[in-house]
């Protein structure tokens, strides 16, 4: 008998429900998804769902979880680099700043992720997942900073303002329903942010 559902490799539900539930908290809301949906999403039973998550909270820490985990092996990866060694501290600093937008600047992650910081205001749960990301793209702004031979207090305080403006970018892009644009246009301001006066 053909359900309409999809067929999901043995051990892998759980996984195609977490992916489910990121794309819906991007395009929805935290807030605005039930476990039918995330179901219907990913292409499996409701029942499906319940098996893997005691309920709908539990699978929104666990999809939080999973696209810090993202933030993190993205942020690890592009800091394990090794042609980082062989740059100039300039070309070291355009390389850690392009990896810091992509990761931060895909509209569906980006709508995720201020979902998530919304959140974190009122669940230390998910507080302590948004300090992971938060760490994660703080070691990699350390890195392009200790390049260009900033001491500490001064690469802290432009970290401080690179994270702050491409937050603010973040949430004006998709207060204006244009998150799609900040692709295009947080790359080169907050470059020019960070490199004001170096």
């Amino acid at each position: 008998m053909n359900t309409g559902r999809s067929t999901v490799a043995r051990g892998t539900g759980r996984d195609v429900l977490l992916d489910a539930t990121l794309r819906l908290i991007g395009e929805r809301g935290l807030h605005a998804i039930t476990l039918r949906e995330v179901a219907a999403a990913a292409g499996l039973s409701l029942g499906s769902t319940t098996y893997h998550f005691a309920d709908r909270d539990a699978l929104l820490i666990a999809a939080l979880s999973r696209f810090a985990d993202s933030v993190v092996e993205q942020c690890d990866t592009a800091l394990a680099r090794p042609e980082l060694d062989t740059m100039t501290p300039r070309e070291l600093m355009a390389a850690v700043f392009a990896d810091f937008s992509a990761s931060y600047c895909e509209p569906n992650r980006m709508l995720a992720q201020l979902e998530m910081y919304t959140e974190a205001a009122r669940n230390p749960a998910v507080a302590a997942i948004s300090d992971r990301c938060m760490a994660a793209y703080r070691r990699l702004l350390v890195r392009a900073f200790a390049a260009a031979g900033l001491p500490d207090a001064e690469t802290d305080a432009r970290i401080a303002h690179v994270m702050v403006y491409a937050d603010g970018l973040a949430l004006q892009s998709a207060a204006m329903g244009t998150p799609c644009a900040l692709q295009a246009d947080a790359p080169a301001v907050i470059w020019a942010l960070a490199t004001a006066s170096l």
